[in-house]
């Protein structure tokens, strides 16, 4: 068995990214359940949990805009299929649930 050995300042750097990563990402959650209710009145939580609520909100946009297979899961694809309006909605979300960059760019219009 291996033992490693970290000094404070190494696990306090481990630990910050580490949360860091898991901040971004339901932050970034958080935004598309904002978009699904705002689009598809889904009355989700905005909690940045992806649940079965969530994936069933994300299968049903995704049936709604022909994505096969339709898995409930946000991804490239599924933020490709966007139209205009559906885009302003989710800059909006991002303005108001994403990260640090995400309000940045919405309060300079870089986005």
């Amino acid at each position: 068995m291996k033992k490693y050995i970290l000094t404070e300042t190494q696990l306090k750097r481990t630990l910050d990214t580490i949360i860091e990563e898991q901040s971004t990402q339901a932050n970034a959650n958080k935004a598309i359940q904002c978009f699904l209710n705002t689009v598809l009145r889904a009355n989700l939580s905005i909690d940045g949990i992806i649940g079965q609520l969530t994936t069933n909100a994300i299968e049903n946009f995704q049936v709604r805009k022909g994505i096969y297979p339709a898995d409930g899961v946000w991804g490239e694809i599924t933020a490709s299929k966007l139209n205009p309006k559906e885009a302003q909605i989710m800059r909006n979300c991002k303005a108001q649930y994403g990260d640090i960059l995400d309000k940045a760019s919405h309060f300079l219009h870089l986005d």
